[in-house]
């Protein structure tokens, strides 16, 4: 007979794992972060107190046996503390947003510099333009170029004749925030020049030798590689030297992405821990070679932390962006766990640094990088925790077929755990699964730990030199990587375009994961049927029937057999890339739509509404007194009457991208990019003003009323 389960039997459970609780340390810290990206307005400073707050009173409760008071005070300290970070991260970094195109001569310093063969991205800080009164003092400017790129370095004093616009905004309601990111990274405007650039000095001070020094690194690096590598190679070793991909042929960023591969571009975990690991393994095999040192120097701490002081060099290589640190923050925190004779891989270790790197950029908490590295990280260590004995002793048990044969099983486990950890992630940024991902990750990986990343360490060993014969020893595995990616991607049904879902269902998987992993207890089960609903909920996500784009030239329709139609081709090709993660893949023409069109416009028929999409002032006034729903790309007079819904170039111009949900009824939902974002910091300023406006009304509204 089955015993009844309380509530008590839970809680035991539960405090049986105790040791593990600290792994939900950055989930809560997380949630206090997610909580803050959330909301439509910005939190004032006054908030930072409630941390000091909590704690004061968890100082109070530390002599009393209130262990259930005690855990919800932490809970909440924990959440306090991402939401408090987040806003103080924003104040750290606050600097002026260009909120118009502007033409304009800019002088400022290098501090990035990202080359290709026929052209470069730059960034400049310092900054100083000939009008002050026209420009807003914006502390950081990114511009592409292809103009004498070759002659501008990191740390040069540059002047230029540059197109600057405001940073974009999201291509869709809900989509990616380039203006958010761009906030974070203190970036007011991005642009392209329109002429040559003029050294004029050199920059000085520590902070800014620091920085060139690095950026003048990589920029040499690159440099040194685009001269030296074949040209099919150059773009992939710059990228894994320097993290830099601009260099890379679309064609193979393509394959790459198809194929599940495009991980191997990016400096991160797994990079960090080649490099580390080949580090501490080749100078621990130095070492051992003199018996004398073997036995009377701790030679697994020394090549520990020589591993540290080349993971260090390899970061101030890298830029020493988020995710570099990140990677860094994770893998040292390996290294230094073998100095203090701890446990090197745990749980723990991995909480700690996701912990760190919370709070110090609770921005990255948004980022597919960090979404997918550390769900990787979690799901690979919980999984070696259980089969990794098993796997040890199979390895030991037997001769070199029994080795082969657990490395390749290790390899499969990992290919596959980690491919299931970071697909629902891939899924919500990208609205694409790599279907052979396990496939090309199995015959790709070892060939980038084996060959290319020793020989990755050679090239930074040899480039002093000018040594380039790293380059080619590095190449003939790259050839073959590419070959993998080309041959994955070109197989039939290589990628399913299954599109994004609500953030709401990505949250409720990565607690839902993270309850499976971290618990030990029969209580963990309970995780896998809430996972099984909430993988049964992708088939009714709520997808726009119409997304229009910011400037009104490009919208696309869904009609209610789920077909997707474009309305070009040819403009707007980034938005509509965006489009395809919510909308779909392109299904059917316009002809197959009840849709007709003149040069004055279309007119779509939906249901028991007409639609009128206009191009100008003499469709306006037609679509006036026939269309139920007007989106046009000029002003609409307000004598407009006679449809129920107008959006017309302010509104787009004020809201960004919209989107148009329809109901059984014919009712519409309008849902506009930076109306789900609010009154924040990086929201262009004709919104906010535009809420503001609207409050002043509301609040006149309301003493007027009170008055009467």
């Amino acid at each position: 007979m089955l015993r009844r389960i309380t509530i008590s039997d839970i809680a035991d459970q539960f405090r049986k794992d105790r040791t593990r609780w600290f792994l939900w340390f950055p989930a809560f810290i997380g949630l206090g972060i997610a909580l803050y990206f959330c909301l439509s307005w910005q939190p004032g400073p006054v908030w930072l107190i409630f941390p000091c707050l909590l704690t004061v009173a968890l100082i109070a409760l530390r002599d009393r046996q209130q262990l259930a008071l005690t855990i919800t005070l932490t809970g909440a300290l924990l959440v306090s503390i991402g939401f408090s970070a987040s806003i103080f991260r924003t104040y750290v970094v606050a600097a002026p947003v260009l909120q118009k195109k502007m033409v304009t001569v800019v002088t400022g310093t290098v501090l990035e510099k990202s080359a290709g063969y026929k052209s470069a991205r730059l960034l400049l800080g310092d900054l100083d333009f000939p009008s002050r009164e026209k420009m807003p003092l914006l502390e950081r400017i990114r511009l592409s170029s292809r103009s004498n790129i070759d002659a501008v370095k990191p740390g040069q004093i540059v002047n230029v004749k540059a197109v600057l616009l405001p940073p974009p905004e999201p291509a869709y309601p809900g989509g990616y925030d380039f203006q958010r990111q761009s906030y974070y990274q203190s970036v007011g405007a991005v642009g392209y020049s329109i002429g040559k650039f003029r050294i004029t000095g050199q920059s000085d001070g520590l902070v800014s030798y620091l920085k060139g020094l690095s950026a003048g690194a990589r920029a040499n690096i690159a440099d040194f590689v685009l001269a030296h590598a074949p040209p099919e190679n150059a773009g992939f070793i710059i990228a894994i030297l320097t993290g830099d991909k601009a260099a890379i042929p679309p064609d193979q960023l393509d394959n790459m992405r198809d194929s599940g591969l495009a991980h191997l571009l990016a400096i991160s975990g797994l990079h960090m821990g080649m490099i580390g690991g080949l580090i501490f393994f080749s100078v621990r095999l130095l070492l051992v070679l003199s018996p004398y040192v073997a036995l009377h120097y701790p030679i697994k701490k020394v090549a520990a932390i020589v591993a540290l002081a080349g993971l260090g060099g390899y970061l101030f290589v890298s830029g020493m962006s988020v995710s570099a640190v990140r990677a860094y923050i994770m893998i040292s925190a390996f290294f230094v766990a073998v100095c203090f004779d701890r446990t090197a891989l745990s749980l723990r270790m991995v909480a700690l640094a996701a912990v760190v790197i919370l709070v110090l950029f609770p921005e990255s908490l948004t980022s597919a990088s960090f979404q997918m590295s550390f769900a990787a990280v979690f799901a690979l260590i919980s999984l070696y925790e259980m089969i990794g004995p098993s796997l040890s002793r199979l390895a030991r048990s037997g001769g070199i077929i029994r080795r082969m044969a657990a490395y390749a099983l290790g390899v499969i486990m990992t290919s596959l755990v980690a491919g299931l950890a970071t697909a629902p992630f891939a899924l919500y940024h990208f609205g694409q699964v790599a279907v052979y991902s396990v496939v090309a990750n199995l015959l790709a990986v070892p060939i980038m730990g084996l060959w290319i990343m020793p020989g990755a360490i050679l090239m930074f060993l040899g480039y002093p030199f000018g040594l380039s014969a790293p380059l080619h020893l590095m190449g003939g595995g790259i050839d073959l990587i590419l070959w993998i990616a080309g041959k994955a991607a070109s197989w039939p049904q290589a990628v399913l375009y299954l599109g994004s879902f609500p953030v709401l269902q990505l949250t409720a998987i990565t607690v839902v994961g993270l309850w499976f992993i971290i618990w030990r207890q029969p209580i963990r089960w309970a995780a896998l049927p809430v996972m099984a609903m909430l993988l049964v909920s992708f088939g009714f996500r709520h997808i726009p029937d119409i997304l229009i784009s910011g400037s009104g030239n490009l919208y696309a329709i869904r009609n209610e057999a789920g077909h997707v139609y474009f309305s070009s081709k040819r403009i707007e090709k980034f938005e509509a890339e965006r489009w395809r993660l919510v909308m779909g893949e392109e299904t059917i023409a316009r002809k197959q739509l009840p849709l007709s069109c003149d040069p004055y416009g279309c007119v779509y028929r939906r249901a028991h509404s007409l639609i009128a999409f206009s191009q100008n002032l003499q469709a306006v006034e037609a679509d006036c007194v026939r269309a139920d729903m007007i989106v046009s790309r000029v002003p609409v007079s307000r004598k407009c009457a006679g449809a129920k819904l107008v959006i017309d170039k302010f509104d787009l111009w004020r809201g960004g991208a919209h989107s148009l949900y329809f109901d059984q009824s014919g009712n519409v939902t309008v849902e506009t990019a930076n109306g789900l974002r609010g009154d924040r910091p990086w929201v262009p300023l004709r919104y906010r003003e535009t809420l503001s406006r609207l409050a002043d009304r509301q609040k006149n509204r309301r003493q007027l009323v009170f008055a009467e």
